[in-house]
């Protein structure tokens, strides 16, 4: 009887082993899975931010980009958040965005802002503690040169009384209180003010609030919902006219926020150059979920390449010196001079 114990007792402690490993290894295949779907989420907010920042601060935050002097170039500081991120070993879980932007205010001297930006896609207990901990160490880094730091967050979940603005410490007398800006994108469904500013605006981040809108409504729809949600939002997209390179960042926004499966590829295609025979314009492509697994990254770089040209024509067309703009944009001298000879022809043309 003892063996026959024994035994019994040692096969159902088997069996439990068992069902437990494989129970972790499905809690663990599907965690990893979540946080894949997270992370890609929260690239889609970071890549609409650095793609589209101006329009971005224009249509949430009109004061501080009303104080930006846009001629000056702008700094994405992907390596510094990395230093300052308290995640930063979990790559793009969190859609921070940490850029140093010149203010017009700036006599001599223009005066420079490091502004943190963050999308929060979840209610979290922490959420503001963190955010004081990047703002205490955006603000440690640029201490010695005096750069004012200031952080904003974006809230892209449901609960309506999610609304963590403050970080409050206090013990003996010793009080410490950090009160940042916040935009609640639900507010843009439930407020009635911010409604018709969603309809009426033209600005490219009102289809990303859209998109945002939509896609919590379809979030346990089938992919034929999905599907006509997505279908509305390129017709509606096409509508407005952006550029190119807007609409392009719009459609893949679309694409990584609502995730209709590969096999919808085809028919959302369909739909684009539907799209484009009625509101003329030349095709642009969508579905980049491969090359983005396979962290192509060349838009980005033409982008912030273009973007140096750019800063480049304004401050020759304001009189600044050649040194000053090739040490604001990095750019060597000689291209800079052949860029003035080439807008003085133009202009002699023109004349």
């Amino acid at each position: 009887m003892k063996r026959i114990e024994i035994t019994v007792i040692f096969c159902y402690y088997s069996s439990c082993e068992y069902e437990n490993k494989m129970t972790a290894k499905k809690q663990e295949t599907t965690s990893k899975t979540k946080a894949k779907k997270k992370s890609k989420y929260d690239s889609a907010w970071k890549k609409v931010v650095k793609q589209l920042f101006q329009n971005f601060l224009k249509f949430f935050f009109p004061d501080i980009y009303n104080a930006i002097d846009f001629t000056k170039e702008i700094h994405f500081l992907d390596k510094e958040l990395q230093e300052i991120d308290p995640d930063s070993t979990l790559g793009d879980r969190v859609a921070d965005v940490l850029v140093k932007v010149y203010l017009k205010d700036g006599t001599i001297k223009y005066i420079c802002i490091v502004i943190h930006i963050e999308v929060q896609g979840d209610p979290q207990t922490n959420f503001m503690e963190r955010m004081f901990i990047y703002y205490y160490r955006a603000f440690d880094k640029e201490k010695e040169e005096k750069i004012p730091v200031i952080s904003v967050a974006i809230l892209t979940d449901d609960n309506v009384n999610y609304r963590p603005d403050e970080y409050f410490f206090s013990l003996f007398g010793f009080e410490v209180r950090m009160k940042i800006p916040i935009i609640k994108i639900i507010d843009y469904k439930l407020k009635k003010e911010l409604r018709e500013k969603l309809e009426t605006s033209s600005n490219p981040i009102s289809m990303v609030v859209k998109a945002q809108l939509k896609s919590r409504e379809v979030k346990t729809a089938d992919n034929d919902k999905k599907f006509e949600v997505t279908k509305e939002l390129i017709r509606e997209c096409y509508k407005h006219g952006y550029s190119r390179d807007e609409t392009h960042i719009i459609l893949n926004f679309f694409d990584w926020v609502i995730r209709l499966p590969k096999m919808f590829k085809d028919r959302i295609k369909d739909v684009i150059k539907k799209a484009e025979e009625e509101f003329k314009m030349e095709y642009v492509p969508i579905w980049e979920r491969d090359a983005e697994e396979r962290g192509i990254e060349k838009g980005i770089e033409k982008g912030i390449e273009k973007n140096k040209w750019d800063v480049v024509k304004n401050g020759l067309a304001m009189g600044l010196p050649i040194e000053t703009i090739a040490k604001l944009t990095g750019l060597p001298i000689e291209k800079i001079k052949l860029m003035k000879s080439k807008m003085e022809l133009e202009q002699s043309r023109e004349t």
